[in-house]
């Protein structure tokens, strides 16, 4: 019974989107391939947009990490919002939930660069053409059909919300996909940049 329990706190804690890794590389020399993103209407991107300045506007506890003052807006990018995209179809499409590409035949990136391991935000990200960065962080969730729900999934895990409060950052990309047939139907990803 106590296994039982464990099990559906990990699936409740990863819905609302698990561990977060920063990178801060060296640039790569890829050609970048692009995934075939669909059109975003430009009311969704301006929902997106101002959920997230909204939230650093106004200043965020973010859990054990304290308090993050109110920081600078940050401004789309489209770039990463394919990067982003890429990664949210590929986990409703392979039915997965990690930050790392599910490596089948949804992993774009992986399969276009020919990577011979399964994908990361990074690699996704510079694929899909932005490649001039000094730091780099990835949110995902899973489960949540609006954004508002789903901003307060990240907003109340304390490294998700750390991302979106992080002063450092001055660019983001997000998207979001539905799938019918996969065990959280809704899946959600955030790129953070900073550009050098």
């Amino acid at each position: 019974m106590k296994l039982y329990y464990i099990g559906w706190f990990i699936v409740l804690f990863c819905m609302g989107g698990c561990t977060t890794r920063h990178y801060v590389y060296a640039q790569s020399k890829i050609i970048s391939q692009p995934y075939a993103t669909p059109y975003l209407p430009e009311e969704t991107k301006q929902a997106y947009i101002s959920a997230v300045n909204r939230m650093r506007q106004s200043g965020a506890y973010c859990g054990n990490l304290g308090y993050f003052p109110p920081t600078s807006p940050l401004r789309w990018n489209n770039a990463l919002y394919h990067a982003a995209y890429e990664h949210s179809a590929d986990m409703s499409d392979a039915n997965t939930f990690t930050h790392e590409g599910s490596r089948t035949i949804t992993d774009w990136t992986m399969r276009v660069q020919h990577l011979g391991h399964a994908s990361n935000f990074t690699d996704r990200i510079e694929n899909n053409g932005y490649k001039q960065w000094k730091r780099l962080a990835q949110n995902i969730a899973a489960g949540k059909s609006s954004i508002s729900e789903t901003m307060e999934q990240w907003i109340t895990s304390e490294h998700h919300c750390k991302n979106i409060m992080n002063p450092v950052f001055t660019e983001f990309g997000m998207a979001h996909t539905y799938s019918s047939d996969t065990r959280y139907h809704h899946y959600w990803t955030q790129n953070f940049a900073a550009h050098q």
